[in-house]
Parts: C-alpha cells; sequence; structure tokens
C-alpha cells in the first residue's frame, strides 16, 4: 500500500502481527530485496521502498533524499501505522538511514539492529571526495543508463562474497531487482543520502539511546573496523559477526543473521 508521509508517496508493506519491527533496506534495494530476512523475523513487519527506490515515488527536488527528510518520513510512516516505539532493522543505507532516525526521534526507537552501517565520514576533506564521486556516479546513470550502472556497481570487491553465495538465478534476480529502481531516485539518493553528503554522527553516537546490535559480516574487513571504533562511544551497543559472509549478511547468511536480530530484540 501506499501511504504520503511528509509530502511523499511511500510503498510499504507490514505483515504479521505484534510488536512492530521497521526493516530498512540498502541503496539500489526495495522491501522485496529484504524477503529472506524479513520471513524470518517475528512481529509486525513494516517493510517500506525508501524514497527513490522500488515503487516510492522519486522526486526531482533533493530535498526529501537527505536523511533527515528520509527520518521525517519514516516518523510519519510509523505515527500513521501507530507502530512506535518500534525496533528498527537497518542494512547499509538503510543502516545509517536508522541511525540518523534513532538519534532524532528516540520516543519512537525501541532498539536496532545494524548491518554494514557507518555513522558518516568525520574527516572533512574525505567526505568533499566522497561527494563529488557520489554526484559524478549520479550523472553516470543518466549517462549510461540505469543497466549499465548496476552492472559496475556490483564489481565492487564489496560484492564479491555475496555473488559466491548465491545461486546463478538468485544474483540475477538481485541484479534485475536493482535495475528496476527509477533511474533518477537512485542518482537522487547518491547525491543526498549517500555518506558524502551525510552530516557524520560521529560526535553524537553518545547521545544513542536505544540498545544497539552492531552486526558484521566476517569478510566485510572494511566495516568491522569502522564498527570497533565508533561502537565504544554508544552507551548501550555491542558487535557480533556473522561468519561465512560480508557486506549482505542477512542475504548470505539470513538465518544467523535473524537469529541474532531477534535474541537482540527479545533483551531489548
Amino acid at each position: 500500500m501506499k501511504l504520503r508521509c511528509d509530502n511523499v508517496a511511500i510503498e510499504v508493506e507490514v505483515m504479521g502481527d505484534g510488536d512492530p519491527v521497521l526493516i530498512i533496506h540498502g541503496f539500489t534495494g526495495c522491501a522485496s530485496a529484504m524477503s529472506s530476512l524479513t520471513g524470518l523475523l517475528r512481529g509486525r513487519r513494516i517493510i517500506p521502498d525508501l524514497v527513490g527506490h522500488g515503487r516510492s515515488e522519486s522526486p526531482a527536488s533533493l530535498a526529501p533524499y537527505y536523511l533527515e527528510s528520509i527520518s521525517s518520513q519514516l516518523s510519519s510512516l510509523l505515527s500513521q501505522l501507530d507502530a512506535s516505539p518500534a525496533s528498527i532493522v537497518g542494512y547499509s543505507m538503510g543502516g545509517r538511514v536508522a541511525l540518523t532516525f534513532a538519534l532524532s526521534h528516540p520516543e519512537m526507537v525501541k532498539s536496532l539492529a545494524l548491518i554494514g552501517t557507518s555513522p558518516g565520514i568525520s574527516n572533512q576533506t574525505d567526505r568533499a571526495l566522497r561527494l563529488e564521486h557520489d554526484y559524478e556516479l549520479g550523472a553516470s546513470i543518466s549517462q549510461r543508463g540505469i543497466r549499465d550502472f548496476v552492472n559496475t556497481w556490483v564489481t565492487q570487491p564489496m560484492w564479491d562474497s555475496l555473488r559466491q553465495s548465491l545461486t546463478s538465478k538468485q544474483w540475477q534476480d538481485s541484479i534485475s531487482q536493482r535495475i528496476s529502481n527509477h533511474p533518477l531516485g537512485l542518482a537522487n539518493s547518491l547525491r543526498a543520502s549517500g555518506t558524502g553528503s551525510m552530516r557524520p554522527l560521529h560526535d553524537v553516537l553518545e547521545h544513542l539511546s536505544p540498545p544497539t546490535l552492531f552486526l558484521v559480516g566476517e569478510k566485510d574487513q572494511k566495516f568491522l573496523e569502522i564498527a570497533q571504533q565508533f561502537v565504544p562511544r554508544i552507551p548501550d551497543a555491542s558487535i557480533q559477526i556473522i561468519k561465512n559472509s560480508g557486506h549482505a549478511a542477512h542475504l548470505e547468511q539470513p538465518n544467523a543473521t535473524a537469529e541474532a536480530i531477534m535474541e537482540h530484540f527479545s533483551c531489548s
């Protein structure tokens, strides 16, 4: 179903009963991209397509794509569904959305489980370089087309483990799902939702109040190092490594990931 959330049409799937669980996909994903994990979790699962993704609206303006704007959209979504406080699962970009949301709307968050997540880029020079890179990538979508962009995107080393863990059909299905996104939506997400434009959260992590679990694939060395650096700044946070998986631990090891998430939520 579609709901109007802070003036953006958001597609959302709701399934099950019980305590609300908000599940947030990553860049180039959508609600269906989280299905292997969603089906293993318990509770009233709320799975939106973020702005610019799936069947949600892809506005021309950049304003709705900033993480603060997405947080407002999710606040409206949970309010309309009478679903707060919610436990939240966020993957990659969705994890950065979840962190931003938890810091800006702490009363609406019961617990956090974040997969392959970063709090942003603290170094100003590095952040500016990333922003420039994100804008170049966004421009490449309109120049070369979304199919070529996605095929190039998934050649990054961070996806090697996922490619090896999926069957050929599963891998092609994941490519087809990514390609089905709106070109403008992905381009604007890169420009406004990427780590280059994100306000880094390192200096406010001490104010993150919900119990927080960071899940990292054992092959995802970059994000393991990131988590080890900033988790000590959070009052109630821990790291759990998912064996035999890389950046997309929930797709490579969905059972182990779901078990860790449900154990964390049950103790929160």
